[in-house]
């Protein structure tokens, strides 16, 4: 059976909803995708967090694993796309010196001299501040925009009358109240995507999912 221990191929994401996104949308875009985690192509993992993922020490550790041969790392940007990327480069750039200096936006995958490949992934395109809600957002079908448009309205609506939403959690807070407006209402993301709530085949999501497929040969 499979466990991240002796999975060769690992992607480390931030935490439940990064990870359950990231498979539902997989399982989605990529037909030969199996069902059941311990069949699973490519190992999930959840570093709880970007603050305990970014420690020194952290990521080395991960890419000094036995039988590993690809890690890809999620993150969100938050408010500086660039600057999380930059931080993960001086961690890593001892054991994957080919990863180059500045982020780029189609996502960064690099090989070393062991053939081991590395992939870095900053949530939502790479180039904007934002976090995996935000991606998330431009899975909205067309048909249902004028809905998250409301949605969004009933949450700036909310703060003005002193809901405590803080703005750099507003694309939580809509994507959340938007889902809360569906039958069944409080899908998590990644059942949202199952039931294409969510739109999996979004053109927005091309390029993430191109990048997983080139990081890990599928």
């Amino acid at each position: 059976m499979a466990t991240r221990a002796n999975h060769p191929k690992r992607l480390l994401v931030e935490g439940q909803d990064d990870k359950h996104s990231v498979i539902h949308l997989m399982r989605a875009r990529i037909p030969e995708w199996p069902q059941g985690e311990e069949k699973a192509q490519v190992w999930v993992d959840i570093g709880y967090g970007a603050e305990q993922i970014l420690k020194a020490g952290f990521l080395t550790a991960r890419l000094k694993e036995s039988r590993l041969e690809a890690l890809g790392v999620v993150l969100d940007a938050d408010e500086h796309a660039p600057g999380r990327y930059q931080r993960v480069r001086e961690l890593c750039h001892r054991l994957h010196p080919d990863l180059p200096e500045q982020l780029r936006p189609e996502g960064v995958v690099v090989e070393n001299s062991d053939r081991q490949r590395f992939g870095v992934w900053i949530m939502p395109d790479n180039v904007s501040p934002g976090t995996l809600e935000v991606f998330l957002h431009y899975l909205v079908p067309q048909e249902r925009q004028p809905l998250w448009n409301l949605a969004c309205s009933a949450v700036q609506t909310a703060r003005s009358q002193g809901a405590p939403v803080r703005e750099c959690h507003e694309p939580k807070a809509n994507l959340y109240t938007w889902l809360a407006w569906q039958d069944e209402p409080g899908y998590s993301p990644g059942i949202a995507l199952t039931r294409r709530i969510l739109d999996p085949g979004a053109a927005y999501a091309d390029a993430f999912v191109a990048w997983f497929r080139e990081l890990y040969r599928i």
